[in-house]
């Protein structure tokens, strides 16, 4: 069992921790597993938490609450972000008719600031806030290849479980593809996230073009053959974002986690 805080204030950002993209809404059996905190505990905090705004009770049990939505919108680096880069993200989605993300790296994720779909990629679960393991995405083997240790994270990926029957399946495998990714400047991967789809992703820098502080990343089905268009695309958008992201007095400092 995992250790707990001890204070209040640690045990509430226990429960927050117990929602995620496949979990938005908790009964008080789940958030109490999920967060390790013994139900008595759990439904006391949620209720609390209820009186605050910062949970809502539904009938199926918890849900965030707005003033969590309301503080979240403050956060000043991806706010940042994502306002600079919507407009050139809508052109790149109606040119490419692909499902278009906004993305940085956050610890051993890839984090998801704007998504930008049609009605026909329904099967795709990527949400705004939603998290990917680093290794799977475009998005994530792109941020690899520029991170600092790759040796390292690869050492202590181990055996890590594939998503699909596609997903990369060694740190042999995945040293390879990022070696690939550092010799043409983008990446991509195939069904590795969503069998049927596959993504392709390049760099948005800050400060130089070895500074990546996100990616914008384009996802389409496998049968669409189309890639240099795409690619292309990316590229154009990408340095919309860079030179926007540059000439702008709210441009934030830091952004990866």
């Amino acid at each position: 069992m995992q250790d707990h805080p001890s204070s209040v204030l640690g045990k509430a950002f226990l429960l927050f921790g117990a929602f995620d993209g496949s979990r938005t809404t908790l009964g008080l059996t789940d958030l109490s597993r999920r967060s390790g905190i013994p139900k008595a505990t759990a439904y006391r905090l949620a209720q609390e938490l209820v009186d605050l705004n910062l949970l809502e009770r539904v009938e199926a049990g918890y849900q965030l609450g707005w003033r969590m939505y309301e503080l979240g919108q403050l956060v000043p680096g991806p706010a940042n972000l994502r306002h600079l880069a919507r407009p050139a993200l809508m052109d790149l989605h109606s040119a490419t008719r692909a499902a278009v993300h906004l993305a940085v790296p956050h610890g051993l994720d890839t984090l998801y600031l704007e998504r930008l779909v049609g009605r026909r990629d329904a099967r795709l679960h990527t949400a705004v806030g939603n998290r990917m393991p680093i290794w799977y995405a475009a998005s994530g083997k792109l941020f690899l290849a520029h991170g600092p240790d790759l040796e390292g994270f690869l050492d202590a990926l181990g055996d890590a479980l594939p998503r699909t029957r596609h997903s990369v399946r060694s740190p042999v495998q995945l040293r390879a593809q990022i070696e690939a990714v550092r010799e043409r400047r983008w990446s991509v991967e195939h069904e590795e996230c969503v069998e049927g789809y596959k993504s392709y992703a390049v760099p948005v820098t800050l400060g130089g073009p070895h500074h990546v502080v996100a990616a914008v990343s384009a996802t389409l089905p496998v049968a669409r053959r189309d890639e240099q268009p795409v690619v292309r695309a990316l590229w154009a958008t990408a340095a919309h974002i860079s030179r926007s992201l540059e000439s702008s007095p709210a441009a934030p400092a830091r952004l990866a986690g």
